[in-house]
C-alpha cells in the first residue's frame, strides 16, 4: 500500500513536470503578462519604434497606451527632435507616482534674463534645467504642465520668478489654463493624456 503512494506520487510528480514543460513550450497561445513585449530599459532608436508602434494602435484600434519614461523620452528624441533642437538637448521625461519631471540641458542665453535677475551673471552658459509638475488633459488633444517648481544649473527657482518665466514662454492663454500650467500638443491622433503609477497613459 505504502508502495502504490510513492509511485502514485512519483506519476503525480512526472504529470506536473509534463504540464510546465508543455506550458512554458506553448505559452505563446496562452494569454497572459509573458505575452507583451519587454518594456525597454534605455533611451534607443528601438524605444522609439516600439512606441511608435502603440501610438499606431491607439490610432487605428482605439488601444490606451501605457508609456514609461524611457519610451516617451525616446519618442521625444528620435521622433521629435526638431522641436528641442534649439531649445534644450537631450530632453529626459520621468514619471513617478502622479508626477512627471522633465530635465534636459539648457543655453543660458535662451533665459528671459530680466526674469532670472542678477542669478543670470553666475549661471554656466549651459546646465541642467529640471521642470516638476503634473499633467493633465486641458482640451481632446491639448494637454497641460501643471508646474510645481524647478531649477537651473541645480539651483531652484523662486517661486515668483518661475511664475513670470511660465508666463512669458508659455504664450497665448487658453480657456482653463492656470497661471501656472504650460500647455501643449498631444501626438496626433492622442485625445487625452494622464500619468498614472508612474507610466503616462494616452488614449483617443
Amino acid at each position: 500500500m505504502a508502495r502504490r503512494g510513492v509511485v502514485g506520487k512519483l506519476f503525480l510528480l512526472v504529470f506536473l513536470a509534463l504540464l510546465a514543460g508543455g506550458a512554458w513550450f506553448f505559452r505563446g497561445l496562452i494569454p497572459g503578462p509573458w505575452n507583451r513585449p519587454p518594456v525597454p530599459m534605455a533611451v534607443s532608436e528601438e524605444a522609439a519604434v516600439a512606441t511608435e508602434e502603440k501610438l499606431k494602435r491607439l490610432r487605428q484600434d482605439g488601444d490606451t497606451v501605457h508609456l514609461s519614461g524611457v519610451e516617451f523620452t525616446s519618442y521625444l528624441r528620435y521622433r521629435m527632435a526638431g522641436r528641442f533642437a534649439s531649445d534644450i538637448e537631450l530632453p529626459a521625461v520621468t514619471f513617478a507616482g502622479e508626477d512627471v519631471q522633465v530635465a534636459g540641458r539648457f543655453p543660458k542665453d535662451r533665459l528671459p534674463a530680466k526674469e532670472v535677475g542678477r542669478a543670470m551673471a553666475y549661471l554656466p552658459d549651459t546646465a541642467d534645467v529640471a521642470v516638476n509638475g503634473t499633467l493633465r488633459t486641458l482640451a481632446p488633444g491639448r494637454a497641460a504642465l501643471k508646474v510645481s517648481s524647478a531649477s537651473f544649473a541645480r539651483i531652484p527657482i523662486p517661486r515668483d520668478r518661475l511664475n513670470q518665466v511660465i508666463d512669458r514662454v508659455r504664450g497665448l492663454d487658453e480657456p482653463g489654463l492656470g497661471a501656472d500650467e504650460v500647455a501643449f500638443q498631444l501626438p496626433p491622433g492622442v485625445g487625452s493624456a494622464r500619468v498614472e503609477n508612474g507610466q503616462l497613459v494616452l488614449a483617443r
